[in-house]
């Protein structure tokens, strides 16, 4: 369970008059990117979309390998699973690293310019043997029977887990770690080689690699959220976006009702 702290305060809602930094989270960036309707809705209206169902499965998955890193991070030496996929690096070990793990404190960089802080909580984070840069990692957990069409890493919906990386490797880069250009994806896969349940269920791995665009796009992304944001007209509905077929659908059925 999360708990938030005073420490490190969140933004409910954009306010042009304020002088106090808008704190906005990495998920908000990806949400503008996505829809800018849903994204005014919620950053300058204070009007959030439905919570996603909670991954509780997924948590205590992410936090049984930050322990197992954390192990190696100590001693300072390889998991199994770097060991096992000839990456030469260690756990990268930083006095705030546990902050920018948890999710309600988070990594965060003061944009001046704009008065925005971006904040964003990365899974984990190894150390380049050779050139001392760092590697971004993200845990991600899944059942899916094509885990090799998966760990290609080229679907197109792929597009927000690589933003996410690119998002932490700015705001890091900004904090002044030196980022090393690939990122890792650590994918675990119920397998279902797995007959029966017998208390327990079977994982196999991946570490998909990912080499990050010119993650600068982030901060005119920053600037154009700045701008957005001051504006008073509600932007029109995006195409693809299903919050707002749903809401279209909604309001029409209300309509007819009336």
């Amino acid at each position: 369970m999360f708990v938030f702290d005073k420490n490190f305060p969140w933004s409910s809602k954009y306010n042009p008059e304020s002088t106090k930094p808008f704190i906005m989270s990495r998920s908000k960036i990806d949400l503008y990117l996505k829809c800018r309707r849903c994204a005014y809705l919620d950053m300058r209206l204070g009007i959030k979309g439905p919570k996603p169902f909670p991954y509780n499965l997924n948590s205590r998955i992410d936090a049984l390998l930050k322990v197992e890193h954390d192990v190696a991070r100590e001693k300072k030496i390889k998991t199994k699973y770097l060991e096992e996929n000839n990456i030469d690096a260690i756990p990268y070990s930083h006095p705030k690293l546990d902050v920018w793990r948890e999710p309600f404190k988070a990594a965060r960089f003061h944009h001046k310019e704009t008065n925005i802080t971006v904040a964003g909580s990365v899974d984990d984070l190894w150390e380049d043997n050779e050139t001392k840069k760092i590697h971004i990692v993200d845990y991600k957990s899944t059942h899916t029977p094509n885990f090799d069409k998966l760990k290609a890493f080229n679907a197109p919906y792929l597009i927000g887990y690589k933003r996410q990386a690119e998002i932490y490797a700015w705001i890091l880069s900004k904090l002044g770690l030196e980022i090393h250009q690939r990122s890792y994806f650590f994918y675990v896969n119920a397998t279902l080689k797995q007959e029966i349940f017998d208390n327990k269920l079977d994982f196999e791995y991946a570490l998909v690699p990912y080499d990050m665009r010119d993650f600068n796009w982030v901060e005119n992304t920053v600037l154009e959220i700045k701008n957005f944001l001051e504006t008073n007209k509600i932007p029109a509905a995006t195409a693809d976006c299903e919050l707002c077929k749903y809401m279209h659908k909604f309001f029409e059925f209300i309509k007819k009702k009336n």
